[in-house]
């Protein structure tokens, strides 16, 4: 089954990012993510997404892995076990580190507390789960986007809408 899920991006990046998860295997999934608005054509980005930990090979083949983990470190030390991902996520309830790039730079995002009249999380959560966040994030990197940008992100369809802020970032300004 595809998941579909629509975004409003920051005015000044992208009007709207589609995106869509196609399971392949257990905890694997084929992510589609289209930056609408970007240039005259917008943006196509497609991904391997996987859950860790992962059976067989699929975490060497992961452009975007994601972990549950409240441990600070778990990121940066799956990013180092799997330097071939793009994007490194540890996720536990309000928050996400990720691991940015080849340099695996840090970025750590917090689900704003009641985005949009209280609805913007769900038992400590965001309304859509980390791993979607780590697959926008990879489409920034990959379109050339500041992954800060992923601070003004906010859910258009759902049952609620959600938003993050960046609480810390390893990235110089102007990236």
């Amino acid at each position: 089954m595809t998941g579909v899920l629509v975004v409003g991006l920051p005015v000044t990046a992208v009007g709207t990012a589609v995106v869509t998860a196609t399971p392949e295997a257990r905890g694997v999934e084929w992510v589609r993510v289209a930056l609408l608005g970007l240039a005259a054509t917008g943006f196509v980005d497609e991904h391997v997404r996987v859950a860790s930990p992962a059976e067989g090979s699929w975490a060497r083949l992961g452009d975007v892995l994601h972990a549950e983990s409240a441990a600070p470190w778990h990121a940066a030390r799956l990013a180092a076990r799997h330097p071939g991902a793009l994007v490194v996520a540890a996720h536990h309830g309000r928050v996400c580190r990720l691991r940015l790039g080849p340099r695996g730079v840090p970025l750590v995002l917090r689900a704003a507390r009641g985005a949009r009249g209280g609805r913007g999380e769900r038992a400590g959560r965001p309304e859509f789960p980390w791993p979607v966040w780590a697959s926008l994030a990879h489409a920034f990197l990959a379109a050339g986007l500041p992954p800060r940008g992923l601070a003004e992100v906010r859910v258009l369809t759902g049952a609620a809408a959600a938003a993050v802020v960046v609480a810390e970032a390893g990235l110089r300004a102007g990236r």
